[in-house]
């Protein structure tokens, strides 16, 4: 059973429970989400870790900028002391490159599934039409939101150039969202939806007492 079939299997189910595909396609990417929880918050974790000891690392190579080899060492010493992997930076990816499959087979089936079913959702008819504007709207606010959201977990001062970017982009997935079936504006929406509560979660209850150290040392 390939991916497609699955989401396909998974999409039915929760129509068939809810009666509903617009809150199927809200469970799909909630079950994806909970699914991949525990890599996430594992792979967050890694990322708060290695940002604690940021300053340190920036002062061993500043102390050895001159000396390659000395500096390696201490940054591996570095990173042994506190029980991490020179690996640990690209955790954050681990999540990413896992759903990009799923991403990509949920993007190209929500494309076309709902042509010929007459499915409602809400106020709209039929979530295989486009140019629905007020979907296009509440994607791009709900993208620019979830990256506010992420840049304050995250703990990362951005410049304000990155304000630009994020509106951009936000402005590109909306435009996406008015030029594509509603059902892609569904799943856009509720993929950032439960990403928010995700971080959320993450940086206020699971890991609360890694970022409350963070910031301590920032102070």
């Amino acid at each position: 059973m390939n991916i497609t079939d699955t989401l396909i299997k998974l999409l039915e189910f929760f129509h068939d429970f809810f009666g509903s595909y617009g809150v199927a396609i809200f469970m799909v990417i909630l079950t994806i989400k909970l699914v991949l929880f525990p890599l996430t918050l594992y792979s967050q974790k890694s990322i708060l870790r290695t940002q604690k000891i940021q300053p340190l690392l920036n002062e061993i190579r500043e102390k050895y900028k001159h000396d390659m080899d000395k500096q390696s060492k201490k940054i591996t010493e570095l990173y042994a002391e506190h029980n991490l992997s020179m690996f640990s930076p690209l955790m954050s990816l681990v999540p990413i490159l896992l759903t990009w499959p799923v991403i990509i087979a949920i993007f190209n089936l929500l494309q076309n599934y709902f042509k010929d079913l007459g499915a409602s959702f809400l106020w709209i008819a039929d979530i295989s039409e486009k140019g629905h504007l007020e979907v296009a709207i509440l994607v791009a606010l709900i993208q620019i939101f979830s990256m506010y959201i992420n840049s304050k977990t995250m703990n990362t001062n951005q410049p304000k150039s990155m304000l630009y970017v994020t509106m951009g982009l936000s402005v590109f997935i909306g435009y996406l969202a008015y030029t594509y079936p509603v059902a892609l504006g569904i799943y856009w929406f509720s993929f950032s939806l439960i990403g928010i509560v995700e971080q959320l979660l993450i940086k206020k209850v699971f890991l609360r007492k890694y970022v409350e150290e963070l910031n301590l040392n920032k102070k």
